[in-house]
């Protein structure tokens, strides 16, 4: 008897661990998907200075050949003069580009916690952070809807 119990709480974790390590990542994809919006609709804006340009590994595996992974930083100093960095990827064309320090873009920030940033380019609503609110809320509709499933009784039937 205690041998079945054993096999059947092993048997119930891991199915559990799966639905709730899936629905960890659809809440943290909603999540960052939120966020980006939030920072398009309602950051405040600053002028960041590129200050850091560099080319990723060899060129892409895509159809579209000559385009490269760059990694970019950039900071952008607040209204009581701290400064803040962040970095972020691009993905452009085989010309290489250096930070000379006198480039300007537009970023986006929280005012209440500065630390969360992005380039204007990256945040509102355009396709990505979208693409992220909705995928996070399928999966953890998803993982919703297959437990609600195996929570119902069988139908009683009737004689």
């Amino acid at each position: 008897m205690a041998a079945r119990r054993a096999d059947r709480t092993a048997q119930g974790r891991g199915p559990l661990a799966g639905r709730m390590l899936i629905s960890l990542i659809g809440l943290m994809f909603l999540v960052w998907g939120i966020l980006s919006v939030g920072l398009g609709l309602f950051g405040a804006k600053a002028e960041a200075v590129l200050t850091y340009i560099r080319r990723e590994g060899g060129e892409r595996n895509e159809v579209i050949r000559g385009r490269y992974t760059y990694a970019v930083a950039y900071a952008f100093v607040l209204p009581d003069g701290r400064r803040i960095e962040g970095t972020t990827k691009k993905i452009g064309g085989a010309v290489y580009l250096k930070a000379t320090g006198t480039a300007i873009r537009p970023v986006r920030y929280y005012a209440f916690f500065p630390a969360l940033n992005a380039l204007e380019e990256d945040t509102g609503l355009k396709g990505g952070p979208i693409i992220f609110v909705v995928v996070g809320g399928l999966l953890l509709w998803l993982m919703r809807s297959s437990t609600h499933k195996k929570a119902k009784s069988p139908p009683i039937a009737s004689g």
